[in-house]
């Protein structure tokens, strides 16, 4: 009995030191804009994070209706900002879990951008599959993954997928529970629910709902044509023309009144150009 209890805690001191070699800080960068534009210091960290002029960039426009014409429009952009070597793709389902076709479309990429649209598009052909796998080591490796507005949303592990759970036209009037549609996004960045076209559209009482919906993350609002850059999984530095809100719950504090209507306690910065956020 004494032998087995040994060989049980042996085994469990080598479980815990297999897990902690593979849960590595990712070395490369995430860029997440709120939509509604890029300012020129936008463009440039999605360059420079990419690689540089010469860099191979890879653009996802599979959120779109369009996605042809969405794709085609950022290589435009971005060809202006100064990357050359630029290609678009919308995968199918099949296509995102075929070796093949994956390892042709991330062949030399050094940095991946996401459109905008609907961001379950994104969740529906990608999510699980060989190549969110390949993005994420990508990521992991010193690439940079990018998106704005719907390639903004899906960055978290937790995705606001847009609506009322009630499915009403309502809007979001009170900061209440369980309110908020979401679904499992892409994980990009761990600990924290991303809102886009943040103070534009009026998002506040969305973000709240969700951030004592689920107080253990931090929630983060980014208004248009404002970005947050991620270096080292939560190191964070606002760029671009408007302001990012950071809403930290405290968990210890949130109530529900008989309703449904949310109370508590939560620590709320309003972040411009050049601040830095550390996510703990």
């Amino acid at each position: 009995m004494k032998y087995l209890r040994k060989l049980s805690a042996l085994l469990c001191l080598l479980l815990s030191v297999s897990a902690l070699s593979h849960a590595q800080t990712p070395k490369g960068h995430l860029v997440i804009i709120g939509g509604g534009g890029r300012t020129e210091a936008i463009d440039q960290a999605l360059v420079s994070l990419s690689g540089g002029a010469d860099a191979r960039m890879l653009v996802i426009s599979t959120a779109g209706a369009n996605p042809a014409k969405d794709g085609e429009k950022f290589i435009k952009e971005m060809k202006k900002a100064g990357i050359k070597k630029l290609a678009w793709i919308a995968p199918t389902r099949a296509e995102s879990e075929n070796p093949d076709y994956v390892k042709k479309a991330l062949e030399g990429v050094g940095g991946v951008f996401f459109t905008g649209g609907q961001q379950s598009r994104i969740i529906d052909t990608l999510r699980g599959t060989l190549l969110h796998r390949q993005l994420y080591r990508l990521y992991e490796e010193g690439g940079m993954i990018g998106g704005t507005s719907a390639g903004a949303a899906m960055m978290s592990e937790v995705m606001i997928t847009g609506g009322r759970t009630d499915h009403s036209d309502e809007g979001f009037k009170s900061i209440s529970r369980n309110i908020v549609r979401c679904t499992e996004g892409m994980g990009f960045i761990q600990g924290v629910i991303i809102d886009q076209h943040f103070l534009k559209r009026s998002r506040e009482n969305r973000l709240f709902s969700i951030a004592f919906d689920h107080p253990e993350a931090v929630c983060i609002g980014i208004d248009e044509a404002t970005s947050i850059v991620v270096s080292n999984g939560a190191d964070l530095e606002v760029v671009g023309r408007s302001s990012v809100m950071v809403i930290e719950p405290d968990p210890a504090s949130v109530k529900v009144s008989a309703r449904g209507d949310y109370g508590g306690q939560a620590r709320v910065l309003l972040l411009f150009e050049g601040d830095r956020y550390h996510v703990k």
